[in-house]
């Protein structure tokens, strides 16, 4: 099939608004991918058109490494046309589950590492721009292999993650949101809450939704199932409400430090993404990082392996900058001191509090 110069080679995805096809320039070798959207349904939906904009306004005006690139837009009398950047490795969520199945395991800490601070860079930049993406899942994640051996072995630490799907992103003026969007296992608990309350549906948010679907996908890569999980949103809520998940002691310090900076009940104790790219997890080599002191957390202990966490009382027990400090453990009961984060004032973060270096 063909649009102009460009050749639809072979269907390679099918997402709610379109289908996506491997394709390329008539003479050239290069491969892209196209996404394909019936132009009727969506000049005779307002949503569906919203969205259409979204996808090519954003993916038009943005530049960086780890968003996938826009290559062209095309029209027909049926159907508009999408062209960007191919990714060889489809969806991180389809390599997780290979890894899962190869090795037995979720990701390693060091490739969670590698991931994430590009990831998190990526970030960074969009809400640099005002731009809240408002649907993070690792379906929304591609990966671009260096080889196709690196592709075949899994190599991820050969790979780079590029953000996809821009149709539900927006662009607020002064910086808030109202609209409920997103998928319900990464959204943050503000949208899952607006969803089952109507008292509470022009309550407002900002680009901390992205911070809480950021530590999701983290919890994800890491643990290899969702932090909170139904398929009931109105159970999915009261887990959320109640605050607790757990992480197997097997992971380190660093790593649930870095979690926890991210899967804060309130908005206010989440670490915007330029604080989060300076923790000891993004920054330091994993050989140096810590293991969870167990006689600290007795209490919080279950099943043996796993400590539980709760995103309301905030019990953590090391800071993500510059060093660990052993005596900052926070108690379910503690205060949260109300001062400005403010990396030159030497503060440093833990599990929504900031105490003075």
């Amino acid at each position: 099939m063909k649009v102009s110069n460009l050749i639809l080679q072979k269907l390679i995805g099918k997402g709610v608004f379109g289908e996506v096809y491997l394709s390329n320039y008539e003479g050239k070798n290069e491969l892209y991918a196209t996404k394909i959207y019936d132009r009727i349904k969506i000049e005779n939906s307002a949503d569906l058109t919203r969205y259409f904009n979204n996808e090519i306004r954003f993916l038009h005006d943005l530049n960086h490494p780890n968003i996938v690139k826009f290559i062209e837009g095309k029209k027909t009398k049926k159907h508009f046309y999408i062209v960007t950047e191919y990714c060889n490795g489809g969806e991180l969520s389809e390599a997780l589950e290979k890894y899962k199945l190869k090795y037995g395991k979720p990701f390693s800490e060091e490739i969670v590492q590698y991931l994430m601070k590009q990831i998190i860079d990526a970030f960074n930049y969009l809400h640099s721009q005002g731009i809240i993406h408002r649907d993070i899942k690792l379906e929304n994640i591609l990966l671009q292999y260096e080889t196709e051996e690196d592709k075949k072995n899994l190599n991820i630490m050969k790979a780079i993650p590029k953000i996809i799907d821009f149709g539900l992103s927006i662009k607020p003026l002064n910086g808030e949101a109202k609209t409920i969007v997103g998928s319900p296992l990464n959204m943050a608990p503000i949208l899952l809450s607006k969803y089952t309350n109507p008292k509470i549906r022009e309550a407002v948010y900002d680009y901390k939704v992205d911070i809480w679907s950021l530590g999701s996908i983290c919890y994800e890569m890491l643990i290899g199932e969702f932090a909170f999980d139904s398929e009931d949103i109105d159970e999915l809520v009261k887990k959320i409400e109640k605050g607790d998940y757990t992480v197997p002691l097997s992971l380190s310090e660093e790593a649930v430090s870095f979690l926890n900076a991210m899967l804060q009940y309130s908005p206010k104790n989440r670490l915007a993404c330029a604080q989060l790219s300076k923790s000891r997890f993004l920054q330091q080599n994993i050989n140096t990082f810590h293991k969870i002191q167990i006689d600290k957390f007795s209490d919080r202990i279950i099943n043996g392996n796993e400590l539980v966490i709760n995103i309301k009382t905030n019990n953590l027990f090391c800071s993500i900058f510059n060093k660990v400090y052993d005596n900052l453990i926070v108690g379910s009961n503690s205060k949260h001191i109300n001062q400005k984060f403010d990396v030159e004032q030497n503060y440093v973060f833990s599990a929504g509090i900031f105490y003075k270096n």
